[in-house]
């Protein structure tokens, strides 16, 4: 599906932000204006995915909308589906973080993985299983601090 967002493109110290007119207070930025158009199409695409990843409808889509801020309103489109997301099963998920399926599913229900159904399958996003090894805990119990003497 086709998902379009109008944003204001503005000069801001040095950058040029890109301010989406129909969500609240979030945004993105690029050095120039086409940087700054990918940039809000990577927005707009990760936006999308999460809210298609956890079954919730996007915010209705408006046009007409007046610059704010003194610059540019441009629609950006992104076309995206739930299959669009690179992804592993949970089983898969777990192999790669080295846990058990079960701890996959207590990751799942804390919000620290990205997950969604396919079918009889849970599917686990990629990214989400990346920045888990990249930023989670480390295997093996905790060391103990070492007083100083």
């Amino acid at each position: 599906m086709v998902y379009v967002c109008e944003f204001e493109f503005f000069d801001s110290g040095g950058y040029v932000d890109a301010v989406p007119l129909t969500f609240d207070g979030e945004g993105t930025f690029g050095d120039d204006l086409e940087d700054a158009v990918e940039s809000a199409a990577d927005w707009l695409a990760c936006v999308v995915d999460e809210h298609l990843m956890n079954g919730r409808d996007m915010p209705p889509m408006s046009f007409g909308h007046e610059p704010e801020n003194g610059g540019r309103v441009i629609a950006v489109a992104v076309s995206r589906e739930l299959g669009d997301i690179p992804a592993m099963t949970a089983a898969d998920a777990a192999r790669e973080l080295g846990v058990s399926t079960a701890r996959v599913s207590q990751l799942i229900k804390a919000g620290l993985l990205d997950s969604w159904r396919d079918g009889t399958k849970r599917m686990v996003s990629r990214s989400s299983v990346e920045a888990r090894k990249e930023y989670g805990p480390r295997p093996g119990r905790p060391a103990r601090e070492r007083a100083l003497a």
